[in-house]
């Protein structure tokens, strides 16, 4: 009788539990994409810039201010943001302009988006030079530590939902788009809370319920998708940092990483409400999700699917399906060498890390978030020494628009 071998996550949670390591790690990795986030102080500046810009481009397209709604989407709405590699700006935010006045709406989609991009002309000492992009205009902003991707969009006349857009596209002039309710499908996964999560806020309850003090001792991941999804785009970003142009163009992109994420940790919830599967920490969850990715991949009559929850008409993964294969090639490519990777850096001992090891699943910038909080004595006593010192910053609903927009 043949056994099949452990699987990748089974496997590197064993090693964890054999050395007592699992809580270890759990600190060194939350706290470490911690310090990777995008800063308040950034944030604030970013939505003050940003909403300057919604009253420019109506005052140059000579709309009513009412007639612009300017909101943020991908990474920043799902607050999943990373840090990005010099020397490309350290925070590439996508912000969308939904256009509601009549006649712009009704406008050929390429003219739309020549106007709109002639509207962000006049103020380059603060954007820069627009630069076009397929879907977005992209806006530098020399000197800031952000640049924003500035997409113009368009209500849906079909649809039901006034989060339904339209989205000029080059080869099919309108392309449907909702980061709205997408984003809200994603944070919804991302309140999912494990059993062993709930024990920890009962037990914190009781302590406030009996005015005992409450442990001085952070959670660590206790923010388990968005940290599993700032994990799997920083290994992505180093693993193709050296690549070629065509290559790096294949690569997995963002929107599918978050959405195949999502289906894993809501995947993995339900098992375990139905009693099928059982989890003890975060970092165990984290790697069954990595482990579950292609599962939500979906292939029907050779026509590759990654959908948008929110919207199931817009396909993610359309490219893959005209690449003669070569998307769904790197994508393989770079789920294995991330299991491998993290297979590596979980067999050593937390307080024995190698800067090699690091590097290939955090990146450079996690082992530079690594070096600023390392200590002459230890790593771990460094980074749980100064956890206290972090406000949380876990979002506990979808960030929600302003009547202008809000960051998100």
């Amino acid at each position: 009788m043949t056994t099949n071998p452990p699987t990748f996550s089974k496997r590197a949670m064993d090693a964890l539990l054999a050395r007592n390591d699992a809580k270890q790690w759990e600190f060194l990795i939350g706290n470490l994409l911690k310090r990777l986030e995008l800063p308040p102080a950034t944030r604030a500046a970013a939505e003050a810039d940003y909403l300057r810009l919604a009253d420019s481009i109506a005052n140059k397209l000579g709309i009513l201010p009412g007639e612009i709604q300017i909101f943020a989407q991908g990474s920043m709405r799902t607050q999943t943001t990373i840090p990005q590699r010099a020397p490309a700006k350290l925070f590439d935010l996508d912000i969308v302009v939904k256009l509601k006045s009549g006649w712009l709406a009704q406008m050929n989609p390429h003219d739309l988006f020549r106007i709109f991009g002639e509207a962000l002309e006049g103020n380059e000492s603060v954007t820069g030079v627009p630069e076009e992009k397929r879907r977005c205009w992209f806006l530098n902003y020399p000197g800031k530590d952000y640049c924003f991707d500035v997409t113009p969009a368009v209500q849906e006349p079909a649809a039901h939902s006034e989060s339904v857009l339209r989205v000029r596209d080059p080869d099919s002039d309108w392309s449907p788009s909702n980061p709205i309710d997408f984003a809200d499908w994603f944070c919804t996964r991302a309140k999912l809370r494990f059993e062993f999560q709930r024990v920890v806020t009962r037990k914190a309850f009781d302590a406030t319920a009996s005015v005992e003090p409450l442990p001085d001792e952070d959670i660590g991941m206790d923010d388990i998708l968005r940290r599993a999804v700032q994990l799997m785009k920083l290994h992505r970003d180093g693993m193709y940092w050296y690549k070629d142009k065509e290559i790096k163009r294949a690569q997995p992109i963002s929107v599918i990483l978050v959405t195949l994420a999502g289906h894993a940790c809501e995947k993995l919830w339900i098992e375990e409400q139905r009693g099928q599967r059982k989890f003890s920490s975060a970092i165990e969850v984290a790697l069954a999700i990595v482990e579950e990715l292609p599962n939500f991949i979906h292939r029907e009559s050779g026509v590759f699917k990654v959908c948008n929850p929110g919207l199931s008409t817009e396909n993610f993964a359309d490219k893959w399906n005209n690449d003669e294969g070569v998307r769904a090639k790197q994508f393989a490519l770079w789920h294995t060498q991330l299991e491998q990777d993290l297979d590596a850096l979980l067999h050593q001992g937390e307080a024995y890390v190698s800067e090699e090891k690091l590097r290939a699943v955090f990146g450079q910038a996690g082992v530079d978030a690594w070096k600023a909080s390392k200590p002459k004595v230890s790593v771990m006593d460094g980074l749980l020494g100064t956890a206290s010192a972090h406000v949380k910053t876990n979002p506990t609903t979808p960030t929600r628009l302003g009547s202008s927009g809000t960051l998100g």
